[in-house]
């Protein structure tokens, strides 16, 4: 996969019927925010919202805000402007509608604790280059619990992804709820997932033909299971370690549920040095080992 190198403006709506909307800015482009056209980033349930609102100029290092409201404010972390620079991290709220702004790629990786070993390196190399090379399309499913930097990782890519909580549980648990993330063939975040989160159960990956919508609704159905006492718990499907242990022992009804509309699950193996992938054929599992010393057939 060929690296691009310049970064992208990532803008984000927070909360609302419209949360997880997401649009791109490439540099040297405009961005228009508001309620219709012409804006291209559109919020249409908002009363409060003009179209367009203001707008957000990216030159692939520096982002500009500009108001664009007649008689309407818009504000940048709380503070009314007119104009104004506007920093990684930042809020702009127009109306009762809030959105982040991030710029690609901005946090590097924490320092690693040593030297990988040129077979680690080899391995991660190997992961890379199987899931990248799926026919169909990828999706991960991450645990934001696990560690910090997953989150950082989803804010700052242009991927489509949102929590697999809804409303005020998703707002509540944002900082260790688990996610959804669509991984195409040539994306950052895909290398920077294997590169940075290998060997840390930082959650599994999955194939769909289906919209990311819908692939979405499927797993939100399993977020939740109840024992023998008719309790529910919350099932952690998406930790490896869960998914390499209970889809072996699942009853065939289970798993006709879990695999509805997805071609395959993959997770790391136990030790590292490979790839399990499952798969129904025949209404039968399918585990598959893929060694990652040996590199993709």
């Amino acid at each position: 996969m060929a690296a691009n190198t310049e970064k992208r403006l990532i803008v984000e709506v927070r909360w609302g019927s419209h949360a997880g909307r997401k649009a791109v800015v490439e540099p040297g482009r405009v961005l228009r925010v508001g309620r219709a056209e012409p804006a291209e980033l559109v919020v249409a349930d908002d009363s409060g919202v003009s179209a367009p609102h203001f707008e957000l100029a990216w030159d692939g290092a520096t982002c500009r805000l500009k108001n664009l409201a007649s008689g309407a404010d818009t504000l940048l972390d709380g503070q009314r402007v007119d104009e104004a620079e506007v920093f990684h991290g930042a809020w702009v709220r127009a109306g009762q509608t809030d959105f982040s702004v991030y710029f690609e790629c901005n946090t590097p990786p924490p320092p690693p604790a040593g030297p990988e070993s040129a077979e680690r390196l080899e391995r991660k190399a190997c992961a890379l280059e199987v899931l990248s090379g799926l026919t169909e399309p990828l999706f991960a499913v991450l645990d934001a619990a696990r560690d910090e930097r997953i989150l950082v990782l989803l804010r700052e890519s242009v991927e489509e992804y949102r929590s697999l909580y809804e409303g005020a549980q998703g707002e509540a648990m944002a900082e260790i709820a688990p996610y959804v993330v669509h991984l195409p063939r040539d994306s950052r975040l895909l290398r920077s997932l294997v590169q940075e989160g290998w060997g840390k159960n930082w959650g599994i990956f999955l194939s769909s033909q289906r919209p990311f919508k819908d692939v979405r609704r499927h797993l939100r159905k399993f977020l939740m299971v109840k024992d023998s006492a008719n309790r529910e718990l919350y099932f952690r499907f998406y930790d490896p370690r869960v998914l390499r242990v209970f889809l072996p022992t699942s009853w065939p009804e289970q798993n006709q549920a879990l695999f509805e509309g997805i071609g395959a699950y993959w997770a790391e193996g136990d030790d590292g040095k490979s790839l399990l992938r499952f798969a129904l054929e025949a209404r039968a599992l399918h585990r598959e080992l893929v060694p990652l010393d040996e590199g993709p057939a």
